[in-house]
């Protein structure tokens, strides 16, 4: 008797599970990784040299962590070549939804139109603005989430960058 036979639920079993191209799917990220780190990489080749004679141009942040992204997307795309097998690891992974994909397209839209409302309002009211709506879409509802949690991190973004590290925001 086969095992089919035997368990009433083995084809759906079977068919539910990925197929070959489950490896290939996994590298998409890691190569849109790569690609996102070589072009910020030549992006930030274009920044000009400061004038005064430092260890830190300003160039170096953007270059380490464009580096930093190729190198997380090269480590993904290793361990989704060479790691589990998908077809026996993905079982709590659920399908994606329509409604998973227009709350990720939301999202992207919303810090697309951060990047337009920084330039005419000011960096901490847009930063505010940006960790409430993202706040929203990622399911976070009531007053602490919609309100203190941007408020916080926008203080510490501000105090951060804008007092101590001196970045003109």
């Amino acid at each position: 008797m086969s095992a089919q036979q035997a368990s009433p639920g083995a084809p759906h079993e079977t068919a539910a599970r990925p197929g070959p191209g489950s490896r290939v799917r996994e590298l998409v990220p890691a190569a849109a990784g790569v690609a996102l780190g070589l072009g910020a990489l030549a992006l930030a080749a274009q920044i000009p040299e400061g004038t005064e004679p430092s260890r830190f141009s300003p160039r170096w942040w953007p270059e380490v962590l464009s580096l930093v992204l190729v190198g997380l997307s090269l480590a993904h795309a290793a361990v989704s070549l060479l790691g589990r097998d998908p077809a026996t690891d993905d079982s709590d992974l659920e399908a994606a939804t329509r409604q998973g994909t227009l709350r990720l397209l939301s999202m992207l839209a919303t810090i697309a139109g951060y990047g337009v409302l920084w330039y005419f309002i000011d960096f901490r009211v847009s930063t505010a603005i940006l960790f409430a709506a993202l706040t929203y879409l990622g399911g976070g509802r009531g007053w602490k989430a919609l309100l203190a949690f941007p408020i916080a991190v926008t203080a510490i973004l501000y105090l951060l960058f804008g007092v101590v590290l001196r970045v003109p925001l």
